[in-house]
């Protein structure tokens, strides 16, 4: 018999047996007495009873103690006869007579006496004596009692018209049942499972618990101290948790321990399922918890080439561009159609002649004798050649600079470009305001996007995970785990069991299989198992990590056997534990102190991690891209201008040929001799033009001064050459002498030797 047996006794003697080898077993006995032997009246009439039977030297057939139910009853009926009797005997008068018991013949006064026995109510041995119509007892009351250490104890009574009502209140119920731990050594059934039992390194040379440590150790002794019990930890004997079997109808593991009254308790990692709540008992949650999934940590991601453009979107940067072109192209649209935008702008690039006039009249201080045809030296004068104003023409806001001020806007840059008109201005505003904004969102997140390293995983949740066939997942066969999966009306799920179902070969016969099988496989296998040893076994084996979140919600109990008394007291312990943090404080020891735990945890840098060729390696090359780009681009344009210079030579060829014959344009000649700007619009040739040119071939001669339209004038720039110290000038007023020949050679000053030299005005 233990505490785990319960017992009604029927007898309503019981008071009359032996129950001190009972007492302190912990079974609950119960029981009916119609006789209380502490109450006066018993009391007293086993006194008088024992004083009688020693007066007459006769032996006590009780033993001392109290008086059976029975003899209470008889005792009772006497005297409820005695009574009725008497009062028959006051009502009238009562002849006695002689009858023979074998006759028919009754007493005169016997109904009557049987009427007075019905009416009369006494307090008797067995409480209060009270009959019906019908001649039953009525109105009695029953004590239920209970044995405990003390002995047999009221707890209530039971009577005919209101049933049973117990006067001991729950705390009293509850004080008993922890006194009743006091020094009793409870049976505590449990399994191997790192880190809630293991076996110490010196557990060979231990003996009895002080063989074992872990969170399960820590949390019974915790247990213990509050409710003054000992315990003996015991290893399951089949190494099973616990499930049921339909075949046999039995329960394995510890559960089947329980059931079997092997074990008082049942300490573990024991999930709480409705499965297991139908055979054994279970104490609150100690610890919550819920399914999720183990997989091999991803590796890191390297740092892509262009992390510069990872801050937004490939959407966000395809609008930026296109709202880039539309603003291009409708600025330069609005700021022709605007007649508030200047269609133009006009510059003048005058030529200045410091005192020119006067020079003309003066020797120039530096000369250069040029021998003509004759021999005869000649001194030149005046200043650099003069030319006429000439005004360019170039659209303020043309396609270009429209680009130009948009593509500098949206880098923070400025222009000498800007808008004049109101509705320009406008569009220019709005395009900086959006310019602010996503250059300054962009700035904020391009710090994280190149110092925060992103890890690279093929599944995020057990949905993503449901959907792939190359990543196989399995969980402990006949497991919790496994029942969830099985029993989910979830269509994820379902789904997953599904696979399990077909692919046998995915379960494993423990968690520490599962796990060593997640990494043997090398990121083809997930396993599914309980949080609490998934974050055990991430915090030591940092290739390990948890995928997801929980996929259920339940808890680790201590299981009990059926109805026990302990469900309770152990219960209140354990939220005792949970508010003074000490719950808490276990599962920090054993999880991340203990057993190399906290190996994995990542150390926070002191300061922000250093940019490496990996993080802005793009930006070197957009620039070394760009930078090649702008030289082919500038080596086209100088092929494309050499070659017009080329075919414009040609020209000139073909005109010199021509003039030979005696015909040719004046233009043709002029470029002949090398002045090919003189027909490009602008200034024309400048003094730097005629100074690098140093002698020019004078092909022919025209002799009559005042009709040179052909020969040697045209082969100068149409400019007042009289002004110029870079062009010598004849006797005659010409640049050409007279008389000349086709041999003439004309030298010209360079710029730094021309003592008037003029700049240009902007």
């Amino acid at each position: 018999m233990s505490a785990y047996h319960n017992y009604i006794i029927t007898s309503l003697d019981l008071h009359m047996v032996e129950l001190e080898d009972f007492k302190y077993g912990g079974t609950n006995i119960t029981a009916f007495r119609l006789v209380n032997p502490e109450s006066d009246l018993v009391q007293q009439a086993v006194r008088e009873w024992i004083q009688g039977e020693t007066m007459f030297n006769r032996a006590i057939p009780f033993g001392g103690k109290s008086i059976k139910t029975e003899t209470a009853l008889m005792y009772d009926a006497a005297l409820l006869f005695a009574n009725a009797l008497n009062a028959l005997d006051r009502s009238q008068d009562i002849e006695t007579v002689n009858l023979d018991c074998n006759s028919e013949q009754t007493w005169q006064h016997g109904n009557s006496l049987i009427n007075y026995m019905k009416l009369v109510e006494m307090t008797g041995l067995t409480g209060k004596v009270s009959f019906d119509t019908e001649g039953f007892r009525s109105n009695f009351k029953l004590d239920i009692v209970e044995l405990r250490k003390e002995g047999l104890t009221q707890v209530g009574t039971w009577e005919t018209g209101t049933g049973a009502n117990f006067s001991r209140n729950y705390t009293e119920q509850y004080t008993e049942i922890v006194e009743s731990l006091h020094n009793k050594t409870l049976v505590v059934s449990t399994i191997l499972n790192d880190p809630f039992l293991m076996l110490k390194e010196d557990s060979k040379v231990l003996v009895g618990n002080d063989r074992y440590e872990g969170y399960s150790v820590d949390l019974i002794y915790e247990i213990s101290n509050i409710l003054g019990f000992n315990y003996t930890i015991k290893l399951v004997d089949d190494d099973n948790y616990g499930s049921y079997d339909k075949k046999t109808g039995k329960w394995n593991g510890m559960i089947g321990e329980l059931l079997e009254q092997k074990a008082d308790l049942v300490l573990a990692d024991l999930t709480i399922t409705y499965e297991r709540e139908q055979g054994v008992d279970f104490t609150m949650p100690f610890m919550n918890l819920g399914v999720t999934i183990l997989y091999r940590k991803p590796n890191k991601k390297d740092p892509n080439l262009f992390s510069f453009m990872s801050p937004l979107s490939v959407g966000v940067w395809i609008s930026i561009m296109t709202a880039y072109l539309a603003v291009s192209l409708i600025l330069y649209t609005i700021a022709r159609l605007s007649p508030f935008e200047p269609p133009s702008n006009n510059k003048s690039f005058p030529m200045e002649s410091d005192e020119s006039g006067l020079r003309l009249a003066h020797q120039d201080p530096l000369y250069e004798a040029i021998f003509t045809c004759t021999g005869n030296p000649v001194r030149t004068v005046a200043t650099q050649a003069q030319f006429e104003t000439v005004e360019t023409t170039t659209g303020t806001f043309n396609a270009m600079n429209s680009f130009w001020f948009v593509a500098a806007s949206l880098l923070g840059q400025g222009v000498d470009v800007l808008p004049s008109a109101f509705s320009t201005r406008m569009i220019a505003g709005l395009w900086w305001f959006f310019t602010l904004i996503m250059i300054s969102s962009y700035t904020a997140n391009l710090a994280a996007f190149l110092t925060v390293e992103r890890m690279e995983s093929p599944i995020e949740s057990a949905e993503d995970l449901a959907r792939q066939q190359k990543i196989k997942y399995g969980a402990v066969q006949g497991g919790s785990t496994a029942a969830f999966f099985r029993d989910s009306k979830i269509t994820t799920y379902a789904k997953m069991w599904a696979y399990m179902e077909q692919n046998p070969n995915v379960f494993t016969k423990s968690n520490r299989e599962g796990i060593e099988r997640v990494l043997k496989e090398d990121g083809d296998y997930a396993f599914m198992m309980e949080s609490t040893n998934v974050e055990y076994v991430v915090e030591r084996k940092c290739e390990l990590t948890q995928i997801g979140g929980l996929l259920d919600s339940k808890g680790y109990g201590i299981g009990l056997p059926p109805n026990s008394p302990y469900r309770t007291p152990i219960t209140s312990a354990i939220l005792q534990l949970q508010e003074g943090g000490k719950l808490h404080l276990l599962k920090e020891k054993w999880w991340k102190r203990m057993r190399g735990g906290g190996k994995c945890q990542e150390k926070p840098e002191g300061g922000a991690a250093a940019l490496g060729w990996k993080n802005v390696g793009g930006i070197f090359l957009v620039l070394m891209v760009g930078l090649s780009l702008a030289c082919v681009i500038a080596l086209i344009e100088y092929m494309c201008n050499r070659r017009k210079i080329r075919n414009r030579y040609s020209a000139v060829m073909r005109g010199a040929r021509n003039r030979s014959l005696g015909s040719g344009s004046q233009e043709e000649e002029i470029l002949s001799n090398g002045f090919e700007k003189m027909s490009l619009p602008g200034p024309g040739v400048t003094h730097l033009d005629l100074a690098a040119h140093g002698t020019v071939s004078l092909s022919r001669c025209n002799t009559n001064p005042t009709t040179l339209s052909r020969g040697s004038q045209h082969s100068l720039p149409n400019v007042g050459f009289s002004n110029s110290c870079a062009v010598p000038a004849a006797p005659n007023g010409f640049v050409i002498p007279n008389p000349c020949t086709p041999t003439h050679y004309v030298h010209y000053h360079h710029q730094e030797q021309c003592p008037h030299y003029s700049k240009r005005m902007n």
